[in-house]
């Protein structure tokens, strides 16, 4: 009994791969798409290709950061921030910039955060970070919202390799100093004005 069913196995699984085998060669060569998940002659497929028209104007151009300590109305704005990143999951996530004068208010938040942090305070300082992305052409595409964030790596670094994409706008060859500050944070909304 043990045998018949071990061979009715093998038949099943020889047929099942002649049959696959046959399928994926039966097609003409340029109508199979190869995807991540193998060959495949699905139009679905294909769309991921296509050239859909995207004007600079509708595209997201443009950041702008909004800060403020938790339960307080002292909001500050900044507009130099170069680059978002994500870290490790929806609530955690990174600015990229050069450090300017324009942001001194907001090394005090992350001096207080990070000190509050490191010592372990019953009350620690905690952030709420509104990232509004814009179009090319200033209207509000969407804002990430982040909520009750501690500040928990900030560390300065230059970059100084030709292949990065350089934040200031003068192409020298001279080393771009950048920062990173990384943040954790309670919660993360999308929010979408319509």
């Amino acid at each position: 009994m043990e045998t018949r069913l071990v061979f009715t196995l093998v038949a099943i699984a020889v047929t099942a791969t002649a049959v696959i085998s046959f399928s994926t060669f039966n097609f003409d060569p340029e109508s199979i798409f190869l995807t991540d998940f193998g060959p495949s002659d699905s139009v679905f497929m294909s769309t991921a290709e296509a050239d859909v028209p995207l004007s600079e104007r509708d595209a997201a151009k443009i950041m702008r950061v909004r800060v403020v300590e938790t339960g307080h109305n002292n909001e500050l704005v900044f507009g130099s921030f170069s680059r978002l990143g994500f870290v490790s999951a929806t609530t955690s996530f990174l600015l990229e910039s050069v450090p300017s004068e324009d942001k001194k208010p907001f090394y005090k938040f992350v001096k207080k955060s990070l000190e509050s942090n490191q010592n372990m305070l019953a009350n620690p300082t905690l952030l709420d970070v509104k990232i509004d992305i814009f179009s090319g052409d200033y209207d509000l595409i969407n804002t990430l919202s982040y909520e009750k964030c501690f500040v928990s790596d900030y560390f300065v670094h230059s970059v100084d390799s030709k292949g990065k994409i350089s934040f200031l706008k003068e192409n020298d060859l001279s080393i771009e100093i950048r920062e990173v500050t990384k943040f954790s944070c309670n919660s993360f909304h999308l929010i979408i004005d319509e």
